[in-house]
């Protein structure tokens, strides 16, 4: 019995020593705040890392090319900790290196993450710290682990697309993958885009507190496992971790969602979103610190 009791005592200790190694290597292994040596006029906040999120469009099982139909800049506050998810309406009208003026989400086609990363750089003055994409498959087979995610929807939707048929009733609806996929992509509103911005900001907000439901823990493993193979990202796997877990003390008051200011414009017969620079100027200013070199 006494020999039961002490190799009982003994793996107690090494799972505790574990544990103590395991917690080191996610909170204290390196900054999740990378050196930022390029242009000191970027605005920028030291305890606060930016991602770039992009959802593609590509639908492997259709074999249809991707775009980048979704682009959303996740500005995470580490000290508070807040988050700010600044959505870019993928119309926006941009300067694209090589490419002249054209839509932010052609510098994906054009150049993929490096030149979109780049491109929005450009466009808010602020660093890309790390960024994260994933396509429809892959956002349908999260969503799906976590085992659906509850959210109001505002109205019916029925949409034909050319891939699909969109079909959701309006009220309160637990969606799983599939249906939360038809309700990001809807777009047959008044303000198109714009108004589909607005619920994938809802929805990634619910995503995150459905995250954070103690029944959500026990799908972390598998759920690890399929952001692993389903999202492309250069975000370090124990800094993944940590941001995870920075996420989950947040509070719901704590994630604030915003569209870069605006407005349409139809320029050559073309349609875009026309981004007001003072505006955007006031919003990054505010939310995202100030200029490193003290401008």
């Amino acid at each position: 019995m006494a020999g039961k009791r002490l190799t009982a005592r003994g793996l107690c200790v090494l799972l505790l020593i574990g544990l103590a190694i395991l917690c080191y290597w996610i909170f204290f292994a390196g900054s999740l705040v990378p050196d930022r040596d390029g242009d000191s006029s970027l605005v920028v906040s030291g305890a606060a890392v930016n991602i770039l999120i992009v959802g593609n469009d590509e639908n492997r099982d259709l074999g249809l090319p991707g775009r980048a139909d979704t682009i959303i800049l996740a500005h995470v506050d580490l000290d508070a900790p807040a988050v700010l998810f600044l959505s870019l309406p993928r119309d926006t009208l941009v300067d694209i290196n090589g490419h002249g003026q054209d839509k932010l989400n052609h510098a994906f086609a054009y150049g993929g993450m490096d030149l979109l990363c780049t491109t929005v750089e450009q466009l808010l003055n602020v660093p890309i710290d790390y960024y994260a994409v994933t396509d429809f498959n892959g956002f349908e087979n999260i969503v799906d682990v976590l085992g659906g995610v509850e959210i109001e929807v505002d109205k019916r939707m029925y949409y034909q697309t050319y891939d699909g048929l969109i079909d959701i009733e309006a009220g309160l609806q637990h969606l799983d993958g599939e249906k939360a996929l038809q309700y990001v992509r809807y777009r047959q509103d008044e303000l198109g885009d714009i108004t589909r911005v607005g619920r994938q900001q809802k929805f990634l907000k619910a995503l995150i507190e459905e995250c954070s439901k103690p029944r959500a823990i026990l799908k972390f493993p598998h759920l690890l496992a399929e952001i692993n193979k389903m999202v492309e990202t250069d975000l370090p796997y124990r800094y993944m971790l940590r941001l995870g877990m920075a996420l989950l003390r947040m509070d719901a008051a704590a994630m604030e969602n915003a569209t870069l200011p605006g407005d349409f414009a139809t320029i050559n017969g073309v349609s875009y979103w026309q981004g007001n620079a003072s505006q955007i100027q006031d919003l990054i200013l505010m939310n995202f610190g100030e200029n490193t070199d003290g401008e």
